[in-house]
């Protein structure tokens, strides 16, 4: 631990020059902050910590009572005014006023555009920073493992890199704006039942652990939060789990070894709230900070431990630096906001989160282009489903199981309370104002006398039916099934079996199963718009016309059955990875299983083609732009070794942008998955234009974890190089190799 604060971190020094000439637009910090590096905050957050007393630094390793969801004790006498935590991932969370409800993460994944991540995480910086709060409690990383998941809305989907990616530059595009970034939940927490279990006096008796192996470990779950430390992550939040049988908060493996050790973290690591279940044992397996801190189990109460000697004043010493040093990282000892929590920070954040919305809808399928609609022939509109329009519950209702209206977050520590939101119905009125449709609507799903007397109306055989179905998950539990809400299947059989044209709109926090009307001949639309947050009415519409050509894609697969997942929820509190590091689309390669609807799949208005792949050494790395508060250490797995070339032309009629994606295939001797996501850009064009597109692998993209040499190798042999469209073999555009 000691060695790992000692580290020069050597590729911030050779890039620091570079990153002032490059951030210039791309940055917003607040203009009265200086710009540090982890070597410079340490020096700063060690002197703090000698002008401290024992009673002082032990109470500041616990939580106080305040007006944020964490609050970190003040010093006045140190001009030291506190700290304040605050959820959330897509937000400034809990309740409070004035505040932007971004798409969460797993719209932003589906975006698969690196901008938006950046741009997105720039405007939610913003907005914690307005309001004075210091710590961010996101990203949320955990891998979608298990499509019932309850909280899987809130992360990137079901694969490493790109929640690595996603990671990377949430993380970048908050601290820019001064506001520390806190990766959650550290580590392998990937199911809500029994992540904690008490008796009825709130007594710990113990979470599920989450079993797994070095390498599964290595090359899935530790991989985002190994992208998060490279960033700079300031703290980092462990997980209610235990993980192989020991608590994730006291994990001597997993923090002080795997996080502090081997990555080099030099920020904090705090609890989830109530997520402590001992003392001195936390502190030593590597908890630096413990929230809410209403529990006693750190705090003050390590004064007399320290005297008994059960822990050393430097742990605590330690403790205070880890601390403080974000706190200096990113200058938040020069002016910062004070706390206002409901101070109005919304600026004009609303244009970003549609831009954000609309290119994370995914268009699934399109029989005979009957989308985009043409306002001039498509003039009658029939709609139904309670999920066009607003919930019953109003927006308060994010903990309602059935959710009752148009979804634009999942519930929990996550959400955050809208202060709009607009509905699809109420977009597609404003568009049959404007352009003249005839627009019919029935959101009272439940009546079908209704529904039936609506296909005896007059213009119903000449219409357009858009039938929109949800599915809403929350932390604290997780879903039954993988069905729409209020037998919203039974809704769209009975649309369809009517409508020549049904446009199915799925508006769902994660996985759902479709195989009850997919291939129903009638069924000849279906997008993919899933949780498309506050501006999801104007997005869909956009989509729904032509106004935008879609050109999101999924970040997991789409199975036609559950048991093709390969895992699923624990009801035991033993919770065995026993797939190991294949998951999701790596299950489906394995086992040749065919998905509905494979991961990276998503069409569009227009069509592409491909050509002139060529692949060649490289020092350069053009995806990643470097701060002073990089945390790569001296290590070379971030440094670029390959690019890999081709030229991507749009030879449709419309403007539209497509994913290449590059899936690399390893020697036998990396005992990997068939083909590995390690590559991605979204790139826009007009008919007719070409360009140029250059995807980078750095040493860590073409290594495995060696678990007897305990190192990430690279194997001898051919490495498969395929650019695609999905993981779907049928969508590789361009096959070639390397050889090492």
């Amino acid at each position: 631990m000691v060695s790992a604060r000692s580290f020069v971190t050597l590729s911030t020094v050779c890039f620091y020059l570079t990153w002032l000439s490059m951030v210039g637009s791309h940055t917003d910090v607040h203009s009265t902050s200086t710009r540090r590096t982890w070597n410079q905050a340490i020096v700063m957050a060690k002197s703090f910590v000698q002008h401290l007393n024992l009673t002082e630094k032990c109470a500041m390793t616990a939580g106080i009572k305040g007006r944020c969801a964490g609050n970190v004790l003040p010093i006045p006498r140190l001009n030291f005014t506190g700290m304040c935590f605050q959820d959330s991932p897509s937000g400034v969370g809990d309740g409070i006023l004035y505040a932007t409800a971004f798409v969460p993460g797993i719209q932003i994944a589906a975006t698969w555009d690196r901008d938006l991540f950046y741009k997105r995480a720039v405007a939610i910086g913003r907005e914690f920073q307005g309001k004075g709060i210091n710590f961010a409690l996101g990203p949320m990383m955990n891998i979608d493992r298990n499509a019932r998941h309850g909280r899987n809305w809130e992360g990137f989907g079901a694969d490493p890199y790109l929640s690595g990616e996603n990671a990377f530059l949430y993380v970048q595009g908050l601290q820019d704006q001064g506001v520390v970034a806190t990766a959650k939940h550290y580590i392998c927490n990937e199911q809500e039942t029994n992540r904690i279990y008490a008796t009825q006096n709130l007594t710990y008796i113990r979470s599920y652990s989450a079993n797994l192996d070095d390498k599964t470990m290595h090359e899935i779950y530790l991989w985002p939060f190994a992208a998060s430390v490279a960033a700079g992550v300031g703290s980092v939040m462990c997980s209610y789990n235990e993980v192989n049988n020991t608590p994730a908060c006291q994990n001597d493996k997993t923090l002080n070894q795997l996080l502090k050790g081997e990555l080099g973290y030099l920020g904090n690591v705090m609890s989830d709230w109530g997520a402590t279940k001992t003392g001195v044992q936390s502190a030593l397996g590597g908890l630096d900070i413990d929230m809410p801190g209403s529990d006693g189990l750190m705090g003050i109460s390590l004064v007399e431990e320290v005297r008994k000697g059960k822990i050393s004043e430097s742990r605590i010493d330690d403790m205070i630096v880890r601390l403080l040093s974000p706190y200096y990282l990113l200058g938040q000892d020069q002016e910062y906001p004070t706390v206002d929590l409901d101070r109005d920070v919304l600026e004009n954040h609303y244009q970003v989160n549609r831009e954000i919305s609309t290119a994370g809808i995914i268009l699934l399928k399109n029989t005979n282009n009957v989308l985009p609609f043409n306002v001039s022939a498509d003039k009658h509109f029939f709609v139904y489903g309670e999920a066009a329009t607003q919930s019953r519950h109003g927006f308060v209702g994010a903990g309602e199981l059935q959710h009752g209206g148009a979804t634009y977050q999942g519930g929990g520590s996550g959400y955050v309370e809208p202060t709009y939101a607009i509905d699809p119905l109420t977009s597609l009125l404003l568009k049959s104002r404007d352009a003249h449709l005839q627009i019919r609507y029935i959101t009272d799903q439940s009546d079908y006398l209704l529904i039936e007397s609506s296909f005896r109306y007059h213009g119903f055989h000449q219409a357009k039916c858009l039938v929109f179905i949800s599915a809403f998950s929350s932390e604290g539990f997780d879903r039954l099934d993988l069905l729409p809400a209020n037998d919203g299947n039974l809704l769209v059989r009975t649309v369809a079996s009517h409508c020549a044209n049904t446009i199915v709109v799925v508006n769902s926090v994660s996985q759902l199963n479709l195989e009850a009307w997919i291939d129903h001949p009638n069924v000849t639309g279906v997008i993919w718009s899933g949780m498309p947050a506050s501006e999801y009415g104007p997005a869909i519409v956009d989509v729904l016309f032509g106004d935008y050509n879609p050109g999101g894609k999924l970040v997991f697969t789409l199975a036609k059955k559950a048991s093709d997942y390969g895992t699923d929820i624990t009801l035991s509190f033993e919770s065995n990875y026993v797939e190991g590091v294949f998951l999701d689309y790596r299950h489906f390669d394995k086992n040749n299983i065919t998905p509905r609807y494979y991961f990276g799949y998503g069409l569009s208005y227009t069509t592409f083609s491909f050509s002139k792949l060529v692949i060649s050494k490289t020092t350069v790395d053009q995806q990643r732009r470097i701060r002073s508060y990089a945390n790569q250490g001296t290590s070379m797995l971030f440094e670029p070794v390959y690019q890999i070339t081709f030229t991507i032309t749009n030879v449709g009629k419309v403007y539209g942008s497509e994913v290449p994606q590059l899936y690399l295939g390893f020697p036998t001797e990396a005992a990997e998955p068939p083909k590995i996501l390690r590559g991605f850009q979204r790139v826009y064009l007009s008919a007719g234009e070409s360009k140029t597109v250059t995807l980078v692998l750095l040493q860590k993209d073409i290594s495995y974890w060696n678990v007897v040499n305990q190192k990430w190798t690279i194997a001898s042999g051919n490495y498969s190089v395929w650019i695609s469209t999905s993981a779907n073999s049928v969508d590789i555009k361009l096959t070639s190799f390397f050889q090492i």
